[in-house]
């Protein structure tokens, strides 16, 4: 099969931890692409910024989240679709729980003056999920005092673990590595959980064919399937869920009911000490 795409990224879960086991889901990903006829490159990219590679030409695969996905890149990438992690269901979904310190007092019904901490504005699951939340709970202004941008999930929950922070949202698939390897998870709890949406999706460049996207889905059920058991354990991968973009649907419904919730009319800080 033709094609001068050459990069490809798995950016959203490569904590350093799991490096080996993202190489090793990539490594299964190219062996089946290859198969296929896609060319594909020996290694995955880890340099260039993933928002970049999302709308570069040469992109041949990468994983974005929902949001920027219905934001920014809808009619600009195709969306091949998303992994299925393990006891996640449905399948190819994902939610994010609402995280406190296990020594407060926080609840559904304890929000008020407390400090959110979010990993940025352009996440679903940190950001959006959280808005949605509030909004599900009768909530059109938001409660918190102050909010913090750590940069990333893992930050978020050590930013609530160390005290720089009272409350965040944090997708179950981060929650799933953070258990593995992330010390300050023994002293957090989780309050709440929010709505299923569709799992992060695996996205292609705009020009790829009919042909290509299924060999691609093919490829990609069929590397899951082969990837070894240690690696899915760890990734928490089970299967790959083929998707259109328009199953992203509501992810745009939720982010035009409630995107324009402010989070908080106190403090917005850039950064947070972990």
């Amino acid at each position: 099969m033709p094609g001068t795409q050459s990069l490809v990224q798995l950016p959203m879960y490569d904590w350093p931890e799991f490096t080996q086991a993202t190489n090793r889901l990539w490594t299964s990903i190219r062996d089946h692409f290859n198969k296929a006829g896609i060319n594909a490159p020996t290694s995955l990219d880890r340099t260039s910024p993933p928002a970049q590679t999302w709308q570069s030409p040469n992109l041949l695969l990468s994983q974005t989240c929902g949001l920027p996905l219905v934001a920014d890149l809808s009619g600009k990438v195709k969306v091949l679709g998303s992994f299925a992690y393990q006891e996640i269901e449905p399948a190819g979904s994902y939610h994010s729980l609402i995280i406190s310190h296990k020594n407060d007092d926080e609840s559904e019904s304890c929000l008020e003056g407390k400090r959110a901490v979010i990993n940025g504005d352009d996440s679903y699951s940190g950001c959006l999920a959280l808005k949605c939340y509030l909004a599900d709970h009768g909530l059109d202004e938001s409660p918190f005092a102050s909010v913090i941008v750590s940069g990333g999930h893992r930050a978020s929950l050590c930013a609530v673990a160390s005290g720089n922070a009272d409350i965040a949202a944090i997708d179950c698939i981060s929650w799933h590595l953070a258990k593995q390897c992330e010390p300050a998870i023994k002293n957090l709890k989780v309050i709440a959980h929010t709505e299923s949406r569709p799992g992060l999706p695996l996205i292609t460049h705009l020009d790829a064919s009919a042909q290509e996207i299924s060999a691609m889905r093919d490829a990609l059920a069929r590397a899951v399937d082969d990837l070894d058991e240690k690696s899915c354990t760890m990734l928490g991968i089970h299967d790959f869920v083929a998707r259109e973009e328009s199953d992203y649907a509501p992810i745009a419904e939720d982010l035009a009911r409630c995107g324009s919730l402010v989070l908080s009319a106190g403090p917005f800080l850039a950064g947070c000490a972990d």
